[in-house]
């Protein structure tokens, strides 16, 4: 059985937004099984989207397609775009920079632009559709080729990626769907910048979890490939504002009243407390940038 999984900005009162998505989706392919991997991303942030599609695609099984709709410029004239990636996932979305890690990284094997209407959401009303000039109630609706079916401003996940996904999920060619694409749109400051002559590291911050824990864009291996593994103090510079903090190994090693620098499971670094919620303390967003000054001993 293939999986779609789905990842939006809709929100706790979007659940019907979503619900549209799935009923779509399965109207095309009744089999298909559709996921909620997020719906609580933060409206129109493809920061914390390119963040979270990135972290949880390669736990899914193989052959997954994911459906991303953090879309501000939908309507626009930005592109909709498939990816197949070299570990044979496939990433369905706008190309606002949401694809940024894949191609930093080098997973894309190749990109789509989405342009074969005949797979678009075909929507029927109970699935009779009254023809006008005729008194008759056609049951068997007469073909696309006759009938215009308009495709909504505001809803492209579900007028076209969720349809798109969900043909794909049924084994359609997924070359049939549009034409190649040589790159995606790359969010800007999305990799940190690093001097070793200066012993520092300047970061963003790409994602805060309920806990209030910081997650930055510094993956763990390259913060300790900088750090050589001698430094266990770090001054943070976050909103014109100095923090001493600490590098630890796990929440409760330390007080709650100190800021912390740990190991996040995401792989990537977090500013953090014990117990406390950071984020809130140091009054940040995503999207903040940082500096982190290696302290010698």
């Amino acid at each position: 059985m293939v999986i779609i999984g789905i990842i939006t900005d809709f929100g706790e009162r979007g659940h019907h937004y979503v619900a549209e998505m799935k009923g779509v989706g399965l109207q095309i392919n009744p089999d298909v099984q559709i996921i909620d991997v997020a719906h609580s991303i933060t409206p129109f942030s493809i920061i914390e989207a390119a963040f979270v599609l990135y972290k949880t695609y390669s736990t899914f099984p193989k052959n997954t397609i994911f459906v991303c709709v953090v879309d501000p410029g939908v309507g626009s004239n930005r592109d909709i775009v498939a990816i197949q990636t070299i570990d044979n996932y496939i990433l369905i979305g706008p190309d606002n920079g949401i694809f940024s890690y894949f191609s930093n990284n080098n997973l894309i094997r190749f990109i789509l632009k989405i342009t074969e209407s005949e797979f678009f959401y075909k929507p029927y009303s109970e699935t009779i559709k009254m023809v006008e000039d005729h008194d008759e109630i056609y049951e068997n609706p007469p073909s696309d080729s006759n009938i215009s079916f308009p495709i909504s401003s505001t809803f492209h996940g579900r007028d076209i990626m969720m349809p798109i996904a969900a043909h794909l999920s049924k084994g359609l060619e997924i070359f049939s769907i549009g034409t190649p694409k040589e790159s995606v749109v790359i969010l800007p400051d999305l990799e940190p910048k690093y001097s070793e002559k200066e012993l520092n590291i300047k970061g963003m911050i790409q994602y805060i979890d309920d806990f209030g824990n910081i997650i930055t864009n510094i993956p763990n291996d390259e913060f300790h490939l900088l750090t050589h593994n001698k430094f266990s103090k770090f001054r943070l510079k976050l909103l014109d504002k100095n923090y001493d903090i600490e590098f630890v190994s796990f929440f409760a090693e330390n007080s709650p009243e100190k800021i912390l620098l740990i190991e996040g499971s995401s792989n990537f670094l977090e500013i953090c407390q014990n117990q406390r919620n950071t984020a809130s303390k140091l009054n940040v967003i995503v999207g903040n940038v940082f500096q982190i000054k290696l302290m010698e001993e």
